[in-house]
């Protein structure tokens, strides 16, 4: 480095030049000290006999220039000019990082709708954006390594030195810490809304602009060390054992503050009480909520930023060392638990989550009441129940509230010893209602699913039928692999055979007949099927790899000839199934079976029996049916079938006959082609209301006059998805279950009589699944297919019964 060299150069320079001058100084002090001394020889010893005691001669200065370490020197004066260009690049790279950060991931970040009550005011905002976030670099502070500076500013310390200073220790846990201040944001148009839980029941909506200012975000960083080269391992253990570690900078903790903010109702002049009654309302939430929202947003996309500054710092990590005095090997280790890139958390920073059921019909919670918690726990959210509407209104997994605990009900806390309270509040009929979650923790799901397993009956007897139903394929001896026909009439036996998929061997491909359309000795066994797999001719196997079952086979019944009798054939079930799929309406006939597809089919990874990863059959997923696509609730009342009153709807009519029974009903449903179904569903009173609660049925006095109606088309009974049940009133038709249905996939694959559940997907309209595929990347495979063409074959192989034929020898009395 020339910088390095010229300073150097310049260093010794002046030591010569020290040299030169204390030579000359020494000489004439020595005269100045000898003319004193002949003149005032009272006077005491001269200046040189002063310095000499001191050492100072220049014997001593050379030995000193002598001891100097010149690598040493070169070393410290390359350190003193690149750790000041290292600082500077430092604090410039990561206050670049972090604004970048900032400005990609808040200001396009969604924020969910908002939702709470506050004294019996349920409110809702949405369309609320983080757009008009707003930043400096000038405002990000940077503390890297005990280095403290303005990320947009020139890095100088208090004694004009162009460095800053650093503090005497450094944590490890807090190496980075980047502070951003005066932060501002603007919510404009957001949509508001709000209902009054009391008299008088009053409503009303609207947008609003917000205003936020003198936000701060502060992001602490802990430096960790992880395995860079493994190297060898222990043989035993797996364990390294003489690994190569690096640097690794990981989240450690984040938070955000809002010091002010102003919440604007347009068009407020006009309802004024309002537009006060709203802000007060909404002000301090909100402001907790956008908090939140920003804190849960950091350490999802954290992972980002930890990845740039990781890269970032990579040149410098011996000069960060170095500065905060601390050593690889003394750095903790990092742990699966430790933020390095993004991850899923709960709704909110706590797992808090707040939901809001405005429609008359049941809430649609599963509940635990018997918890050893003493806390009412949800089990699920189930399908078709106005629970799991308002969860994906919200953007949020229904599924994620499984195990959650109800912690309030329209604002009022409940204790434990309160819960016979809190199961009151939920079966209270009015609306909106509001509750508020705490998400079930995995640990804490984990045990809830264990409670509600113990307590589900009949799983003894659905592992017999499962063990049954594999009873053929866990049977792996050649007598009950292989079904012997014997051939005794001369002639043609009657046989088309092809080769197998994986030319193992032939498959039946068909029968022939004689001239006059009478059927061959093969088919009139009655024993043989299609696409059976010949295994043994006389008793001699017939299988073999790259087609030299298939050619063995030919060989021998060539020498059998059509005299050679009796003639014995083996046969086996195949393993390879070919199952074809074809939307209906493809072909331009029919426009019905929308509903469904690949999406039924629930793929998994499994090992085989040689350890090759594949994707296997575990099971299907049901489809939404028209109910529940329709957004029927449980608590809807049926009012008609392809115009026809039944229940709530024969009262709209004078004069009308009484409501068919429930069994009428269903026959109805059965008989009916297409459906067009409408329902019924209450709707909020002007007053409070004064009917009993219900959980399964409708009110007692439905008031069909006033009460919302909607329709849904189905195909049949089938397509429809829902189980209805008498209302309390004797008469009306109330949806008591939505439940998914049976899709077109997963009813051509029970149509097959085929055991496929557990066998290996192994081709996708004929082309092999390659071995790297995951069962997400199979299915979309399958979807795009069925998408463009409206049709598609999967291939399925059962390994455990094609293992069981590879192993396969010859029968007993064979001849070759």
């Amino acid at each position: 480095d020339e910088e390095v060299a010229a300073r150097s150069g310049g260093l010794i320079v002046k030591a010569e030049s020290l040299l030169d001058n204390f030579e000359a100084a020494s000489a004439r002090l020595g005269e100045a000290g000898n003319a004193a001394s002949r003149g005032r020889n009272r006077a005491g010893p001269g200046i040189m006999d002063a310095v000499a005691k001191a050492g100072i001669t220049k014997d001593a200065v050379m030995k000193g220039v002598e001891g100097l370490d010149v690598d040493k020197l070169l070393d410290d004066t390359k350190s003193a000019v690149t750790d000041e260009a290292a600082r500077r690049e430092l604090i410039s790279g990561a206050g670049d990082a972090a604004l970048d950060f900032l400005l990609k991931i808040l200001p396009s970040m969604p924020v969910p709708p908002f939702d709470g009550v506050r004294e019996g005011l349920v409110y809702h905002l949405s369309n609320l954006s983080m757009a008009g976030f707003r930043m400096k670099k000038e405002d990000i502070y940077i503390e890297i390594a005990g280095i403290k500076a303005a990320a947009g500013r020139k890095v100088v310390n208090g004694n004009g030195n162009n460095f800053p200073q650093s503090r005497m220790a450094v944590k490890a846990s807090e190496l980075l810490v980047i502070d951003v201040r005066n932060i501002s944001a603007t919510l404009d148009d957001a949509e508001w809304s709000f209902e009054q839980t009391y008299m008088p029941y009053l409503r009303g909506s609207g947008k609003a602009n917000t205003r936020l200012w003198d936000g701060a975000i502060r992001l602490k960083f802990e430096l960790r060390r992880r395995i860079l080269n493994a190297g060898e391992t222990d043989p035993v253990t797996g364990i390294p054992l003489n690994p190569t570690w690096e640097p690794v900078l990981c989240l450690n903790d984040r938070s955000c503050t809002i010091g002010g903010i102003e919440l604007t109702i347009q068009g407020a002049s006009r309802i004024a009480w309002v537009a006060n009654k709203l802000v007060s309302a909404l002000k301090n939430p909100l402001r907790d909520y956008v908090v939140s929202v920003i804190v849960n947003a950091l350490k999802t996309h954290s992972g980002w930023l930890v990845d740039v500054l990781n890269r970032n710092l990579s040149p410098y990590w011996d000069f960060v060392l170095r500065t905060a005095k601390l050593e690889l090997n003394d750095l903790p280790k990092l742990a699966r638990h430790h933020v390095v890139e993004a991850e899923k958390v709960p709704a909110d920073a706590e797992g808090m989550v707040e939901l809001v059921w405005r429609e008359r019909v049941p809430l649609g919670l599963n509940i635990l009441t018997n918890d050893e918690s003493g806390y009412l726990k949800i089990i699920d959210f189930p399908r078709g129940t106005q629970a799991r509407k308002v969860a994906s209104e919200k953007r949020l997994d229904p599924d994620s509230f499984k195990g959650a605990t109800i912690t309030s009900v329209n604002g009022r806390r409940y204790g434990p010893e309160q819960q016979v309270d809190l199961f009151a509040a939920l079966k209270d009929p009015a609306r909106p209602k509001t509750i508020l979650f705490k998400l079930a923790s995995a640990d804490e799901l984990e045990r809830i699913e264990g409670v509600m397993e113990k307590g589900k009956s009949g799983g003894a007897s659905r592992k017999g039928e499962d063990k049954a139903a594999g009873k053929e394929r866990e049977d792996g001896s050649d007598a009950n692999l292989v079904m012997v026909v014997e051939i005794a009439d001369q002639g043609d036996i009657g046989l088309r055979l092809a080769a197998a998929g994986d030319d193992f061997g032939l498959v039946v491909n068909g029968f022939l007949r004689d001239p006059s359309g009478r059927p061959l000795p093969a088919e009139r066994t009655g024993r043989i099927r299609k696409n059976d797999l010949l295994s043994h001719v006389d008793g001699t196997l017939v299988l073999g790899p790259d087609g030299a079952g298939g050619r063995r086979a030919l060989e021998l019944l060539e020498r059998a000839g059509p005299t050679r009798r009796p003639l014995r054939l083996g046969f086996a079930k195949p393993y390879l199934h070919h199952v074809s799929f074809e939307r209906p309406g493809s072909d331009g006939v029919s426009e019905g079976g929308s509903f469904g597809g690949p999406e039924e089919l629930v793929l998994a990874e499994a090992k085989s029996a040689n350890n090759d990863v594949g994707i296997v059959l575990k099971g299907y997923a049901s489809v939404e049916g028209a109910a529940e696509a329709g957004g029927v609730f449980v608590g809807d009342n049926l009012a008609f079938i392809n115009g026809i009153p039944v229940g709530a709807g024969c009262r709209l009519f004078d004069g009308s006959s009484p409501s068919p029974k429930l069994g009428e009903v269903i026959q109805m449903l059965k008989q009916y082609s297409p459906l067009a179904l409408t329902f019924a569903r209450a709707q909020a009173k002007s007053k409070a209301s004064t009917m009993k609660s219900y959980l399964i049925s409708s009110p007692l006095s439905l008031d069909i006059e006033l009460a919302y109606t909607f329709s849904i088309p189905a195909e049949n009974h089938d397509h429809l998805g829902c189980r209805f049940v008498t209302g309390m009133n004797g008469s009306d038709v109330v949806v008591e279950s939505v439940s998914g249905v049976e899709g077109p996939f997963q009813r051509r694959m029970r149509e097959t009589g085929l055991p496929l559940l557990g066998c290996r997907l192994e081709a996708v309209d004929g082309e092999a699944v390659p071995s790297y595929v995951n069962p997400r990347m199979a299915v979309n495979a399958v979807k795009r297919r069925w998408a463009a063409d409206g049709r598609v074959e999967l291939t399925f192989c059962d390994e455990r019964h094609r293992n069981a034929l590879r192993e396969m020898k010859s029968l007993n009395g064979s001849s070759s």
